[in-house]
Protein backbone atom coordinates (compact mmCIF):
# COMPACT_ATOMS: atom_id res chain seq x y z
CA UNK A 1 0.00 0.00 0.00
CA UNK A 2 1.23 3.49 -0.79
CA UNK A 3 1.12 6.72 2.15
CA UNK A 4 -2.43 6.84 3.62
CA UNK A 5 -2.83 10.59 5.21
CA UNK A 6 -5.33 10.74 8.13
CA UNK A 7 -6.87 13.85 8.82
CA UNK A 8 -8.86 15.07 12.62
CA UNK A 9 -10.40 18.17 11.71
CA UNK A 10 -12.16 20.24 14.00
CA UNK A 11 -13.39 24.23 13.17
CA UNK A 12 -10.32 25.73 14.24
CA UNK A 13 -7.95 22.51 13.90
CA UNK A 14 -6.52 20.00 11.56
CA UNK A 15 -4.60 17.13 13.22
CA UNK A 16 -2.25 15.31 10.41
CA UNK A 17 -0.46 11.51 10.39
CA UNK A 18 0.78 9.24 7.65
CA UNK A 19 2.10 5.73 7.37
CA UNK A 20 4.22 5.58 4.35
CA UNK A 21 4.45 2.01 4.21
CA UNK A 22 0.81 0.67 5.63
CA UNK A 23 2.50 -0.26 8.46
CA UNK A 24 3.88 2.32 10.73
CA UNK A 25 1.96 5.44 11.69
CA UNK A 26 3.39 8.95 12.36
CA UNK A 27 1.86 12.08 13.25
CA UNK A 28 3.12 14.96 11.54
CA UNK A 29 1.62 18.43 12.39
CA UNK A 30 -1.55 19.93 14.29
CA UNK A 31 -2.46 23.00 11.93
CA UNK A 32 -4.01 26.00 13.47
CA UNK A 33 -6.74 28.49 11.45
CA UNK A 34 -9.39 30.44 12.00
CA UNK A 35 -12.54 29.01 13.15
CA UNK A 36 -14.29 27.61 9.99
CA UNK A 37 -11.71 28.68 7.49
CA UNK A 38 -11.79 25.22 6.11
CA UNK A 39 -10.07 27.48 2.61
CA UNK A 40 -7.30 27.93 4.78
CA UNK A 41 -6.90 24.66 5.94
CA UNK A 42 -6.76 23.21 2.73
CA UNK A 43 -3.84 25.70 2.21
CA UNK A 44 -1.85 24.80 5.13
CA UNK A 45 -2.60 20.64 4.30
CA UNK A 46 -0.82 21.43 0.79
CA UNK A 47 1.96 23.13 2.62
CA UNK A 48 2.59 20.43 4.77
CA UNK A 49 2.18 17.99 2.01
CA UNK A 50 4.35 19.25 -0.14
CA UNK A 51 6.82 16.33 -1.98
CA UNK A 52 4.58 14.20 -0.09
CA UNK A 53 3.30 11.15 -2.56
CA UNK A 54 -0.35 10.54 -0.67
CA UNK A 55 -2.24 7.98 -2.61
CA UNK A 56 -5.08 7.73 0.37
CA UNK A 57 -6.75 10.03 2.35
CA UNK A 58 -8.69 8.97 5.16
CA UNK A 59 -10.88 11.57 7.13
CA UNK A 60 -12.00 10.84 10.78
CA UNK A 61 -15.91 11.21 10.68
CA UNK A 62 -17.19 12.04 13.43
CA UNK A 63 -21.22 10.93 15.51
CA UNK A 64 -22.82 9.72 18.48
CA UNK A 65 -22.29 7.22 20.37
CA UNK A 66 -25.10 5.48 18.87
CA UNK A 67 -23.46 5.98 15.10
CA UNK A 68 -25.66 8.90 14.10
CA UNK A 69 -24.42 11.75 12.45
CA UNK A 70 -23.54 14.78 14.89
CA UNK A 71 -23.20 18.21 13.86
CA UNK A 72 -19.43 18.10 13.08
CA UNK A 73 -20.57 15.15 10.74
CA UNK A 74 -21.92 17.65 8.43
CA UNK A 75 -19.00 20.05 8.72
CA UNK A 76 -16.69 17.00 7.34
CA UNK A 77 -19.21 15.95 4.51
CA UNK A 78 -18.69 20.10 3.36
CA UNK A 79 -14.84 19.69 4.29
CA UNK A 80 -14.36 16.30 1.59
CA UNK A 81 -14.91 18.16 -1.74
CA UNK A 82 -12.44 20.86 -0.61
CA UNK A 83 -9.88 17.97 -0.15
CA UNK A 84 -10.94 16.03 -3.48
CA UNK A 85 -10.51 19.34 -5.50
CA UNK A 86 -7.02 20.42 -3.57
CA UNK A 87 -6.23 17.02 -4.03
CA UNK A 88 -7.49 15.43 -7.13
CA UNK A 89 -7.08 11.17 -8.02
CA UNK A 90 -6.66 10.64 -4.33
CA UNK A 91 -8.98 7.93 -2.75
CA UNK A 92 -10.92 9.66 0.09
CA UNK A 93 -12.12 7.83 2.83
CA UNK A 94 -14.08 8.33 6.02
CA UNK A 95 -13.68 6.51 9.36
CA UNK A 96 -15.49 6.35 12.34
CA UNK A 97 -13.46 8.81 15.00
CA UNK A 98 -15.82 7.90 17.94
CA UNK A 99 -12.99 8.39 20.93
CA UNK A 100 -10.00 8.85 19.15
CA UNK A 101 -9.67 12.09 21.08
CA UNK A 102 -9.49 10.40 24.11
CA UNK A 103 -7.93 7.23 23.13
CA UNK A 104 -5.24 9.89 21.75
CA UNK A 105 -5.27 11.78 25.29
CA UNK A 106 -4.81 8.28 27.29
CA UNK A 107 -1.85 7.30 25.13
CA UNK A 108 0.13 10.74 25.32
CA UNK A 109 -0.55 10.44 28.90
CA UNK A 110 1.27 7.65 29.06
CA UNK A 111 3.73 9.36 27.61
CA UNK A 112 4.17 11.73 30.31
CA UNK A 113 2.55 14.33 28.79
CA UNK A 114 -0.49 15.96 31.00
CA UNK A 115 -3.77 17.41 29.48
CA UNK A 116 -2.13 20.75 29.45
CA UNK A 117 0.74 19.61 27.51
CA UNK A 118 -1.32 17.21 25.08
CA UNK A 119 -2.82 21.08 23.50
CA UNK A 120 -0.48 20.84 20.56
CA UNK A 121 -0.35 17.45 19.61
CA UNK A 122 -3.63 15.79 20.46
CA UNK A 123 -5.22 16.45 17.26
CA UNK A 124 -2.11 15.06 15.58
CA UNK A 125 -2.55 12.21 17.81
CA UNK A 126 -5.84 11.19 17.24
CA UNK A 127 -5.24 11.03 13.65
CA UNK A 128 -2.56 9.03 14.44
CA UNK A 129 -5.42 6.70 15.84
CA UNK A 130 -7.64 7.32 13.25
CA UNK A 131 -5.12 5.80 10.84
CA UNK A 132 -4.08 3.02 13.05
CA UNK A 133 -8.10 1.70 13.00
CA UNK A 134 -7.99 2.21 9.47
CA UNK A 135 -5.23 0.09 9.25
CA UNK A 136 -6.39 -2.66 11.10
CA UNK A 137 -9.90 -2.51 9.17
CA UNK A 138 -8.59 -3.35 5.61
CA UNK A 139 -5.74 -5.93 7.29
CA UNK A 140 -2.89 -3.91 7.21
CA UNK A 141 -1.74 -3.19 10.82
Amino acid sequence: MKNILALDLGRGSLGIAISRSGMFVTPLENLRFPMDAFDEAILLLKDVLHGEKVEHIVIGYPSYPSGDPCPMSHIVERFIPLLEKAFPGRDIVKEDERYSTSEASDLLHRGGKNAARQHKTIDSAAACVILERYLRRIGQY
